[in-house]
């Protein structure tokens, strides 16, 4: 989940890197404004276009800001990178726009032993038993959702995914009270709209002034913060915190090592990560495998059959793991170097900003054969090297959440595909499927996932 999130775009502070040493070339004939637009408008488009020509290395440079960010795919390059101390590559995300909406004190936008501290709080309510009991939640929700359905008629799947996936993080962080949360859930809505992606990338590339994002970016943030404060202070006040499960319930019991609590400030900006994190990163990812699915009739036959059999899950995963290979939710995470740094055969400098381009390593030919094609035995039998597959990100990054996304995204998919059956819709214009899109920091199915429901025999 939080991984997702990571800001896509070449922003971060930081001195631009030192011309005393070379950075990876550009794509050919194409200027800094032409890379922002395609990039801001197709960005698979524009690292499909870079790798064909210049290979597992290359540089992108940003108008207005003049801003350059060097795009990985080697995985050896990216285990570099990833796995490099903390104070070499700190993250960029702190640095970014992103952390006007995440907030100083997330554990996605921290760095050094502070983004360790709020790690190994965050880390309890995401493993073990208390993990796989929001099983349970996950299933309810998806039957709920899927209750509303019109069958027999073409649906855009990721506005029903994006209900359940909100109503899952909310219950899972606020638990039963989650059904009061209305006003949360419109905040939320209203951040992620698609008009808010293009505000963002332009409070992105400008260096702006303002660590507040502006116009209706501003005022939506505004209203979920409101939200959020308004929530913590209600649960503080409450007499059975000790007895509740909710995430939120647990962060404030929860203790560092010298035995501090999380103040206000700190439980806002986990619970802003957590929310939209968990939200919109599972929920686009559960979109993007049914509509590789229908597309694949082999992979879905396969995949019903043992949902039916209830013989294990070795195959639901693979299916999941070749989603999240062919259609990342993000594009990349960032790196911001303050030492130079040998990176494959580049030596750079001080400054630079590093992507490890998820979308790209994910798809290497020389990792995978036919990387274009869904072919989800690959992971049947001989999962790749850990860093030639980073849906979440690696090194001591890697995304809190990933777990309970894997976990949502089985029992989602179980749930639809045990009573009804998707298929591409008759006239599709999109029946050898659908273009990334961007949505807020997430790259969409451009047309929503569209799908035929039928109730199976």
């Amino acid at each position: 989940m939080a991984s997702a999130i990571t800001h896509p775009g070449p922003v971060g502070l930081g001195e631009e890197p030192s011309p005393r040493r070379s950075l990876p070339p550009g794509p050919p004939r194409m200027g800094p404004v032409l890379q922002t637009l395609v990039w801001t408008l197709a960005p698979t488009a524009l690292l499909d276009h870079c790798f064909a020509r210049r290979g597992e290395a290359f540089t992108l440079t940003f108008s207005p800001s003049g801003r350059r960010l060097v795009m990985i795919s080697d995985p050896a390059a990216v285990k570099t990178v990833l796995t490099a101390p903390p104070e070499l590559a700190p993250s960029a995300a702190g640095d970014t726009p992103i952390a006007s909406v995440l907030g100083p004190r997330s554990v996605i936008t921290l760095t050094g032993p502070e983004h360790m501290r709020q790690r190994k709080l965050l880390l309890p309510p995401f493993h073990g038993e208390r993990m796989r009991a929001y099983e349970h939640t996950i299933a309810q929700a998806t039957a709920r959702d899927m209750a509303t359905w019109t069958l027999d008629q073409p649906m855009r799947l990721s506005r029903h995914t994006r209900n359940i996936t909100l109503e899952v993080i909310l219950r899972a962080v606020f638990g039963v009270e989650a059904e009061r949360m209305s006003g949360l859930a419109r905040a939320i809505g209203e951040l992620i709209e698609p008009v808010r992606t293009f505000a963002m990338l332009r409070f992105a590339l400008s260096r702006p002034s303002s660590d507040r994002p502006p116009g209706d970016l501003g005022k939506a943030l505004d209203r979920l913060d409101a939200s959020i404060y308004a929530e913590i202070a209600r649960r503080r006040a409450q007499s059975d915190l000790g007895e509740r499960t909710d995430i939120l319930s647990l962060l404030l019991q929860a203790r560092d090592e010298d035995g501090q609590t999380m103040t206000d400030g700190e439980l806002r900006d986990e619970l802003v990560s957590l929310l939209l994190a968990g939200h919109e990163t599972t929920s686009t990812a559960t979109a993007w495998a049914i509509e590789r699915l229908v597309r694949n009739p082999h992979a879905l036959t396969r995949l019903v059959a043992e949902i039916d059999s209830g013989d294990g899950e070795d195959y639901t995963q693979a299916v999941i793991h070749e989603t999240l290979r062919t259609r990342p939710v993000v594009p990349g995470v960032v790196r911001l170097l303050t030492e130079p740094l040998t990176v494959g055969e580049h030596e750079l400098p001080a400054g630079t900003r590093v992507m490890c381009s998820i979308y790209l390593t994910n798809r290497n030919p020389r990792i995978y054969p036919d990387p274009n094609e869904f072919q989800p035995e690959r992971f049947l039998h001989t999962p790749p090297d850990t860093f030639a597959w980073i849906p979440f990100g690696g090194g001591i990054r890697r995304c809190i959440g990933a777990s309970f996304a894997l976990l949502e995204m089985r029992v989602m998919l179980r749930t639809m595909l045990r009573e009804l059956h998707p298929s591409v819709p008759r006239r599709s214009v999109w029946r050898r499927g659908e273009w990334n899109r961007r949505r807020a920091i997430t790259l969409v199915p451009a047309a929503g996932a569209r799908v035929v429901w039928t109730r199976r025999g």
